[in-house]
């Protein structure tokens, strides 16, 4: 029996642990460093946390949940619903919390990954990391910053015992965690400053709930649950063409973007602040109905002016104005591109994963590098989108590494490892498509690096990701 060793207890450690279960793989453990399974909504609990992906294409597929509250659903859900999954398929046994891994090396004499880990070291003859790229927040280096007297941190650090009721709140980021955390902490606190460095493009959510007579015939009749995954992936899809290929599209989402600016907000100057620039989609699209009638809100004022510096007292910006604060929230995003940090990863030559990338992390569909034999990676690089569900891209490479652990047992081989060759013509092929996306057209997003490139967005189709991961083409990889 092929032993698995897997990084990361969030829907792609889960679903990993679940789908080998399934095709009968049992020897898999999983380690989770936080105190229970869930991963970024582990994490993230600040108010207003929702998925910006309708609920039944936020889900597994061979786990469709029938009950959930809302069309987009709640943090809270979402966290339920993975360790439900976890608990119903039998894997939450196979699952070590509290546990984190600081290294893992390939022992190419035994043919295994040794990993170091808090609670001491483990083998296994495959890896597989789980680890997600939005997981280690960034913080803004802003003079001043440590020196705040009141409470500060991140969104993804949420401090629930933090009061908010009747205090003045500086919000420092306007991305798509300050758009739901805004609007939830608006009605309760005396004042809200937001500061906005470049306004961002959004679309109508539309979001609703669901009563429970639609709940209980999304479960009597599963047909109806699916029919709406499917026309979402079909919208989703429709998008993605306007990111990559079809530039054509992006007018139509255009206007529906600005019109839903028109219509909240009627004051010039304001409107002029929250109107994006830049080319609609080439940062990261926003899903809200309440993100506008906020900022027009008495008690909230949108600051663009750039920030100079923070003070034990508040924020001073650049035309030196102190506004006071009680409470600071960073929301200002994740160090995207740190994948698998702080984690160190040894390949068979002795050198670390980041030492292959040299500065670029690319991989093969996202799952394997050169070197690395016997392991793989779920939302590795280049499986981001601007459009889409990380769930459904997370169960189209645990299905490949499947696919690859068969062709180990049907050989009776030990390792399996991708060719230098099929990894670098796969690397030229999303280059070039790239360089054609949304993503390139000039303006500077977390999906690019300081040099431009861009180690994060997948440039094609996702039914394109999911039929190139349903098999392992011949000659693409070594076994042996």
């Amino acid at each position: 029996m092929i032993s698995v060793a897997v990084v990361g207890g969030g829907f792609g450690g889960v679903g990993a642990a679940a789908l080998l279960r399934r095709a009968g793989y049992t020897d898999v453990t999983v380690f989770e460093r936080s105190a229970r399974v869930g991963g970024v909504w582990q994490d993230n609990v600040y108010p207003g946390a929702a998925c910006d992906i309708p609920s039944h294409f936020y889900e597994f597929s061979f786990a469709p949940n029938h009950d959930w509250s809302r069309r987009y659903a709640p943090a809270a859900e979402i966290r339920e619903y993975i360790e439900r999954v976890a608990r119903q398929e039998g894997v939450h046994a196979q699952i070590r919390t509290g546990v984190e891994v600081r290294e893992a090396r390939w022992l190419a004499s035994q043919r295994l990954w040794e990993l170091q880990t808090s609670a001491g070291p483990a083998r296994a003859q495959v890896l597989i990391t789980a680890c997600g790229q939005l997981s280690i927040p960034r913080l803004p280096e802003i003079p001043g910053r440590e020196s705040f007297a009141g409470q500060a941190f991140h969104t993804a650090r949420w401090q629930p015992d933090v009061e908010l009721r009747g205090r003045r709140v500086a919000v420092i980021g306007t991305g798509a965690s300050a758009i739901q955390v805004v609007p939830a902490i608006a009605p309760q606190v005396a004042a809200l400053d937001v500061y906005q460095r470049s306004p961002g493009w959004t679309l109508p959510r539309y979001d609703h709930g669901y009563p429970q007579p639609l709940r209980r015939a999304f479960a009597l009749w599963p047909s109806l649950q699916r029919l709406d995954r499917a026309m979402t992936f079909a919208g989703l899809e429709l998008m993605t063409l306007a990111l990559t290929g079809q530039p054509w599209l992006r007018p139509a989402f255009r206007r529906v973007g600005l019109r839903q600016i028109e219509r909240a907000v009627r004051d010039p100057q304001l409107r002029a602040k929250v109107t994006p620039r830049d080319e609609i989609f080439c940062k990261r699209i926003m899903l809200t109905d309440n993100w506008y009638s906020t900022l027009v809100r008495e008690n909230v004022t949108l600051i663009t002016e750039p920030i100079s510096q923070i003070t034990p007292a508040g924020v001073i910006c650049e035309q030196g104005v102190e506004r006071p604060a009680d409470v600071l929230v960073f929301a200002t995003g994740f160090r995207s591109h740190a994948f698998l940090e702080p984690m160190r990863v040894i390949g068979a030559a002795g050198g670390t994963l980041q030492d292959a990338w040299a500065g670029l992390p690319h991989a093969y569909y996202g799952l394997s590098v050169p070197g690395f034999p016997n392991m793989f990676m779920l939302y590795g690089p280049n499986t981001n989108s601007g459009s889409g569900s990380v769930v459904f891209t997370l169960e189209c490479g645990i299905r490949h590494v499947i696919c690859a652990l068969s062709q180990l047992s049907r050989r009776g081989a030990s390792t399996i490892e991708v060719q230098p060759a099929a990894e670098a013509a796969f690397n030229a092929r999303l280059r070039a498509a790239l360089a054609r996306s949304v993503w390139h057209t000039g303006c500077r997003s977390w999906y690019l690096d300081e040099s431009g490139n861009d180690p994060s967005q997948w440039p094609w189709l996702w039914s394109r990701y999911r039929r190139s991961t349903s098999r392992l083409i011949p000659g693409d990889y070594r076994i042996a």
